[in-house]
Formats: C-alpha cells, sequence, structure tokens
C-alpha cells in the first residue's frame, strides 16, 4: 500500500511537469518556426481559451473528489451532465467574444480564428470523469494516461499544424487536437460506463460549491493573464511575446505545484480533516511549499536570462529586474497553494477569491503604469506586489478559519 501511495505520488507530480514542459516546449518550436510576432498572437489564442475555461469553471473535477458521495454512479452522473452544460455555456461565450477580441487588436488574430477556438469547451465537457474519481482513492495510473496522452498528441501536432499555417493560426489547431485527444482517453481508461443525468438539486449543490470558485476564476484571469493584454496593448507582439515567455517559464513550477496540489494534496487534506491527525500532516505540507518558493527565486533569478538566450534566442532574453520582480511572483503564488487547498477541503471555496481581489488590484496598477508609459519592468513589479499581497491575504484567512481547522499553523 506504501509503494503504491509512493507511485501514485511521483505520477501526480511528474504528470504536471511534462504538461508545463510540453507547453514551454511548444512555443519554443512557435518562437523558432514563426517569429517573436506570430508567437505574440498564438499567445493570445491561448489567453482566449483560457478566459473561457476560467471564467465558467465551476468545480466538477474538484467537487468529485471533495465531496462525501463523489465516489457514487449518481453523483458522477449528475457531474458530467453538469459538465456538458458548462462546455454549451462556454462554447457559446467563446463565439460571442470572437469579434469583440478581434476588434480589441487591429493587427491580431481574426475573429474566425477566435471562433474555432469554441470546439474545445465543447470537448473538454464530454469527457469521462472517471479518472478524477480515482484520485479520492490517490490512484492516478488513468490521469496519467489522459494528460500524457493528450500531451504527447498536441506536440504531435506541431509539425503539421506549423506546415500547413506557418503562423499563430497553428496554435488553433495544436489546441483543439489536444482537447479532443484528452476527451477519448478519459473515455478509454474509464473503469465506470458514461453516464449523464441532469440533476437540478447536484446542478444548485455544484453552483454553491462552485460560485466562489468561477469568482477566484475570473480574479485569477486578471492576475494571470491580464497583465498581457495590457502589455499587447501598451507595446507589441514582439514584446508581449518576451513577457509571455519570461512569465510562462516563471509561472512553470509554480503551475506544476498548484496542478500536483489538486491530485495529492486536497485528497490528503480531505482525509486527515477527517481523522483529525491535520495538525500533523500541515507543518509538512506548509514547509515544503516554503522551500520550493524560496528555491524558485534563487533558481530562476540565477538561470532564466541565459536559459532563455540559449532556447529562444537573444531577441526574447529578459532584462534582470523583469526575471527577479516574476521569480518573486511566482514564488509567492507557490506559498499560496496549499492555504487554497485547504479552503477547498474545509468548503470555504470563497477563501482564494477572497485572497485574489488584492492580487486582481494589481492589474489596476500595472494599467496605469503602461499608460503612464514606464518601461515593461513596472508591470512585472506590478505582477510581484500583487501576488505577495494574494498571499498575505490566504495567510490570514487561514487565521480566521482557525476553528474549523484545529491545529492549523500559520
Amino acid at each position: 500500500m506504501h509503494i503504491a501511495f509512493r507511485n501514485g505520488r511521483i505520477l501526480a507530480w511528474s504528470v504536471p511537469v511534462l504538461a508545463e514542459a510540453a507547453a514551454l516546449g511548444r512555443s519554443v518550436v512557435f518562437a523558432w518556426a514563426i517569429g517573436a510576432d506570430e508567437l505574440g498572437r498564438a499567445m493570445m489564442l491561448a489567453l482566449a481559451v483560457r478566459l473561457v475555461e476560467m471564467a465558467s469553471d465551476v468545480g466538477v473535477e474538484r467537487l468529485i473528489v471533495q465531496a462525501p458521495d463523489g465516489d457514487t454512479k449518481p453523483m458522477q452522473g449528475a457531474l458530467q451532465g453538469v459538465a456538458i452544460l458548462r462546455a454549451g455555456v462556454a462554447s457559446v461565450v467563446m463565439l460571442a467574444l470572437a469579434p469583440a477580441l478581434a476588434w480589441m487588436f487591429d493587427d491580431g488574430p481574426t475573429a474566425a480564428t477566435f471562433a474555432a477556438l469554441a470546439v474545445i469547451p465543447v470537448l473538454n465537457g464530454f469527457g469521462h470523469l472517471d479518472y478524477r474519481r480515482a484520485e479520492r482513492q490517490f490512484q492516478y495510473r488513468q490521469m496519467a494516461v489522459v494528460e500524457v496522452g493528450a500531451t504527447v498528441a498536441m506536440l504531435a501536432a506541431l509539425g503539421p499544424a506549423v506546415a500547413v499555417w506557418a503562423d499563430h493560426r497553428a496554435m488553433a489547431a495544436v489546441l483543439i487536437v489536444q482537447a479532443g485527444t484528452r476527451m477519448m482517453l478519459s473515455h478509454l481508461v474509464a473503469a465506470r460506463q458514461y453516464e449523464v443525468l441532469f440533476c437540478t438539486k447536484t446542478m444548485m449543490r455544484s453552483w454553491r460549491f462552485g460560485a466562489p470558485l468561477m469568482l477566484n476564476a475570473g480574479l485569477l484571469f486578471l492576475t494571470f493573464y491580464a497583465d498581457r493584454l495590457i502589455v499587447a496593448q501598451a507595446y507589441d507582439w514582439a514584446t508581449l511575446a518576451l513577457y509571455g515567455v519570461v512569465l510562462q517559464l516563471a509561472m512553470l513550477p509554480a503551475q506544476i505545484v498548484g496542478r500536483a496540489a489538486g491530485s495529492v494534496v486536497l485528497p490528503t487534506l480531505r482525509a486527515e480533516l477527517e481523522s483529525r491527525r491535520f495538525d500533523v500532516v500541515w507543518p509538512r505540507i506548509l514547509l515544503s511549499h516554503v522551500v520550493l518558493a524560496g528555491g524558485m527565486i534563487l533558481g530562476f533569478t540565477l538561470l532564466a536570462p541565459t536559459l532563455i538566450d540559449l532556447v529562444y534566442g537573444n531577441e526574447l532574453r529578459p532584462g534582470l529586474w523583469v526575471t527577479v520582480a516574476l521569480a518573486v511572483a511566482a514564488a509567492s503564488r507557490i506559498l499560496r497553494t496549499p492555504y487554497s487547498q485547504l479552503a477547498v477541503a474545509t468548503g470555504r471555496t470563497g477563501d482564494p477569491a477572497r485572497a485574489n481581489i488584492v492580487r486582481a488590484a494589481a492589474v489596476a496598477l500595472a494599467g496605469g503604469f503602461a499608460l503612464a508609459g514606464f518601461p515593461l519592468e513596472s508591470i512585472a513589479l506590478a505582477a510581484a506586489l500583487g501576488e505577495a499581497g494574494a498571499t498575505f491575504r490566504a495567510v490570514h484567512l487561514v487565521g480566521l478559519a482557525r476553528p474549523l481547522v484545529k491545529g492549523v499553523m500559520v
């Protein structure tokens, strides 16, 4: 049992590492194949997908892990119904946003290109949730097959997509291939037959659970992606590519930690809260994230500029202060991860949004810097201040929740 659990944790961490590394590899291919300007436009397409996904995320995949009845067939079927409804809404939103997004940037992707992305939430919505349900028992083999298979398909599609379009439209093609492969593999690895139920009670339950998460997702978009929109408007596509590459690389560890925490930390906290061993487990979880955050600042500051120069080319090499500021921003997000998972485990799904309000406020600061004509370093500084403030707020909220979580250490 111990060996199986240890192997499961290895999978839970290695799959996000592979996925994020593949995303970096994708940007490297685009940087060399289509150039910095087109890479900036391709990043805008990926931003649009993330906007729609985050704005419609009611936490179905987290609810099936967190809910006491998440392992039952009726609950799973009802959540799969919620996922389909969410997919329909997200697709319509993407189609509605397409003309506005194209209008925002005169020389950016066309409305038709943005509209093509509407198929992605539909493909995701018809996926099977069984591989997520397995995470309740710390079983990650199915998740590994689905996510790794989708990542491999995305990488395999890069060459043909670039050969056919040779511009930012290749990004839309590889994202659609990735979503379609994920959907098909989720059905192939499922142990249960696929069933869909449209249960009003579960819809309302999902809404109560997910509405704060949707608000948090909207705030996360503002905090994680809105600064790139500001850069695109205030500077040029090549500068967006530079900022996007540095931010993507800086947030790579934070993204990995966040995805792994959803698979490992959340079910661990849920189990330990039930067994009342939380005060033993929590300090270990917190210490590991402190170490990761410290290593992030030091390692990224020392290595990132040279690494980006070697891999992407000198055109995308960042300055020192952009590097330092985004390293601090990413480290702050890593430190916030266990507090966010604790909030979900205790049902306080509004706490992550409350913390991220602080980060969202920094977007206004970044916009002010851009309007004033300040250099790119100021946008990175605003990101660092916002992430650090959000983490302090998350720690404060855990202190307020102390009656619900005995023995918590902050």
